[in-house]
């Protein structure tokens, strides 16, 4: 059987004292310096993502004005050339207004030089006639 002595409880307490003294100076140390690590890997990994969400956002957000402001600046193109198209139509119908114009004018004085002109040969006709008519016959001839 087996026998015990009092070098087994002195054994005993010494194993007993040496892991009081571990847990003390090292277990508990050892785990508060883990925990510790594993709280800032913890913090840090949240931090992580919550500055990818942040990011993503951003960049989201960056992207929907990136493409706001293309449709706006195509939107403001196209008005300028509708602007410019309408502005050229308008100058050419100006153009073609005042030509018309012009030329009414040209026709009327035309008509008013021909008919002029028209007048004074009428009141010279009566004289034209009667000297084609004394040249012809060589004499005078009287209304």
């Amino acid at each position: 059987m087996i026998q015990l002595n009092w070098t087994f409880f002195v054994q005993m307490v010494n194993f007993l004292v040496l892991m009081f003294i571990l847990d003390r100076i090292l277990y508990r140390p050892i785990l508060k310096i883990l925990d510790e690590r594993d709280k800032k890997i913890e913090t840090g990994q949240e931090k992580a993502k919550e500055l990818l969400e942040k990011s993503e956002y951003m960049l989201k957000d960056y992207k929907e004005k990136i493409s706001d402001a293309k449709v706006e600046a195509l939107e403001i193109k196209n008005s300028a050339i509708k602007e410019a198209e309408e502005e050229a139509n308008r100058i050419i119908n100006d153009g073609r207004k005042k030509a018309e114009q012009i030329l009414e004018e040209i026709k009327a004085d035309a008509e008013r030089q021909v008919e002029t002109a028209r007048k004074e040969l009428e009141s010279e006709v009566g004289a034209i006639a009667s000297s084609i008519v004394n040249q012809v016959l060589g004499r005078e001839v009287t209304q």
